[in-house]
């Protein structure tokens, strides 16, 4: 549910402006929208900036451990300088290893030659001998070349040939092939070179390894600050400026739950303020989720579409027993579920990750829900337990979806999207009556009667009198009574829209129905491929018995956690597209709305 909100409506003296602004960061509990154009200007996005710049410091600094933290960051250097300082160190880094590629690609160009000695060359050189090099395509090599220049090849390499003359320093060698110009430096002189800046290199990472656990508290303290500095100035420049700019005023939100305390709080302030109502259709209250523990859980799912507006219904409660079954559905085996519960239920007691727990306990959920589901898919871990004469598990087969029927996991999958679907849509009819009014919800109630009590009706009677009757009602809502009928064209625009509306529902049930068959076909996909990996466990071990057991082990091992890994994706994310997209649209969701912030001081 939406927690419900409180608009406070403030006016300060300029004066005062700041250290009420200070005061009421203390308070923490007041949520001020900021203007988007505050958003937007250069002020303000340099102040991200700068909070995004120390992420990527901090980021980089994690990555440069050592094992002997022995020195200390230098307290001189605060704020900017220290940003500077590390920026100077990575950009030596990077100036390094730009060297260091650059020598080693001249290096390259020796070891297309292999090693040869550097001083016999030279002395060839000295003593009037031209030596020369040359490559050239392997079909264009010319034999001749040799009684002619003293041409000797030196390498053979993906197509070319490498080869050098020695000729007196007055023959002129006119050759039709490339001649090669080593570099400035010798490879001797290279290679001490590039082992002077990978020393270079290791000393200067060294350094910032051993410095980075301090440079990281006193960067995540800058950061802080500088976000602090962010929200102050969002909050300053959301106030409107009145009389003259002498008055300030501006509003805040806060929730109902704390209204008195916030209220009595300001009454000690030397302002005026008045707390009202949020008004429908005007104001805009930030969004506070309440819901109960296991919805809350599902709340960051929700989250990532969007969140709902402080007008309409909350999702959360409605979809979380529907993703959890989607999610059991679409992994399909017991096995893995047991697997996931125990798992997450472990981590959960050994309480080592404590900031996850929402997390671990959705992970639980949903390893339950697969529980449930594989039990009823009838698969263990890829063994189908239809095909198992075990007491318990034949005392569980009458629940086991059917290869045939209307039990089968293919009707099922589909049963489910329809009533999912009409469950969003009643849904709608409490979303449209909250937003716009009852009359906007007329439509789809006369799509609820002809839908629902149709199925209802012909699953208890068949084609009836009932059955007939709800098509009935449900037409004359859905054709005429759809909008106003004040007027004498009325009724024909109503019909008009309610044929649009028809078309629309038509072609979009059947999509909405039939993406639901991806349930199926993903809980099938999945027992096939835990299936496959015994089929080959069984069937490559040798028959060595040692050898053959660990063999067997590691491809199942292996192959069923990938399976897991693969099904537990698209279990997560399927069920994301059935809930944000069929069942989000059929039950009329808007969203769009902000999230509670309240103006208070940073936690790092």
């Amino acid at each position: 549910m939406i927690t419900p909100m409180t608009k406070l409506t403030m006016l300060i003296y300029h004066r005062d402006y700041k250290q009420f602004l200070i005061e009421l960061r203390e308070h923490g509990v007041v949520h001020v929208h900021a203007k988007k154009q505050t958003l937007q200007d250069e002020v303000m996005k340099a102040k991200m900036t700068e909070v995004k710049h120390i992420n990527n410091v901090v980021k980089s600094l994690s990555q440069q451990t050592t094992v002997n933290r022995q020195q200390t960051l230098t307290t001189e250097l605060r704020n900017e300088e220290l940003i500077a300082f590390i920026d100077g160190k990575f950009a030596e880094i990077d100036s390094i290893q730009q060297q260091i590629a650059a020598l080693q690609k001249e290096d390259n160009v020796y070891n297309l030659w292999g090693e040869f000695p550097e001083e016999k060359i030279n002395q060839i050189r000295e003593n009037n001998w031209d030596l020369r090099f040359f490559s050239v395509p392997q079909n264009k090599y010319d034999e001749t070349w040799e009684q002619e220049f003293n041409a000797f090849i030196i390498n053979e390499l993906s197509g070319f040939k490498y080869f050098t003359t020695l000729t007196s320093k007055d023959k002129e060698v006119n050759i039709d092939a490339e001649k090669y110009h080593f570099p400035s430096l010798s490879k001797s002189e290279i290679k001490a070179q590039i082992e002077d800046l990978k020393n270079k290199l290791n000393e200067t990472r060294q350094y910032l390894g051993e410095i980075a656990e301090d440079a990281i508290v006193k960067l995540n303290e800058y950061k802080v600050a500088v976000q602090e500095d962010a929200d102050f100035y969002k909050v300053s420049e959301a106030a409107s400026s009145l009389a003259d700019d002498k008055i300030m005023m501006l509003e805040g939100w806060v929730p109902q739950e704390i209204e008195n305390d916030t209220i009595s709080w300001l009454s000690d302030k030397d302002i005026y303020f008045e707390a009202t109502e949020p008004e429908k259709n005007v104001d805009n209250p930030p969004i506070k989720l309440k819901n109960r523990r296991f919805a809350r859980l599902f709340e960051m799912i929700g989250n990532m579409y969007s969140i709902p507006t402080y007008w309409e219904l909350d999702m959360t409660p409605f979809f979380a027993p529907f993703f959890v079954m989607f999610f059991g559905f679409c992994m399909g085996d017991l096995g893995y579920g047991a697997l996931i519960c125990l798992v997450t239920l472990g981590l959960i007691l050994s309480k080592k990750l404590k900031d996850m727990n929402n997390i671990l306990w959705l992970g639980f959920f949903l390893g339950l829900g697969t529980v449930i589901m594989g039990t009823i898919s009838g698969t263990f871990f890829g063994i189908p337990l239809l095909e198992v004469d075990i007491p318990i598990v034949n005392k569980l087969k009458g629940i086991m979806f059917q290869s045939e029927g209307l039990y089968s996991a293919f009707y099922v999958s589909l049963i489910i999207g329809v009533f999912q679907i009409l469950f969003g849509m009643c849904l709608k009819i409490i979303n449209q009556t909250k937003l716009y009014g009852f009359g906007a919800a007329v439509s789809t109630i006369g799509w609820v009667i002809m839908l629902l009590g149709g199925i209802v009706t012909f699953l208890i009677d068949g084609i009836g009198t009932p059955f007939y009757a709800c098509i009935i009602v449900g037409a004359v809502l859905v054709y005429l009574l759809n909008g106003p009928i004040n007027s004498f064209a009325a009724p024909f625009k109503n019909i008009g829209s309610g044929l649009w509306d028809t078309y629309n529902m038509a072609t979009g049930l059947l999509g909405d129905v039939l993406s639901y068959i991806r349930l199926f076909a993903l809980g099938l996909s999945g027992s096939i491929l835990g299936l496959v990996f015994n089929d080959l466990a069984m069937n490559m071990k040798p028959d060595v018995p040692v050898l053959g057991t660990i063999v067997m082990v590691l491809i199942l091992v292996f192959g069923h956690a990938m399976n897991i890994a693969l099904s537990a994706l698209s279990a997560f994310v399927h069920p994301m597209r059935l809930t944000f997209v069929e069942f989000y649209k059929n039950s009329g969701f808007v969203g769009g709305a902000k999230e509670y912030k309240p103006f208070r001081k940073v936690r790092n």
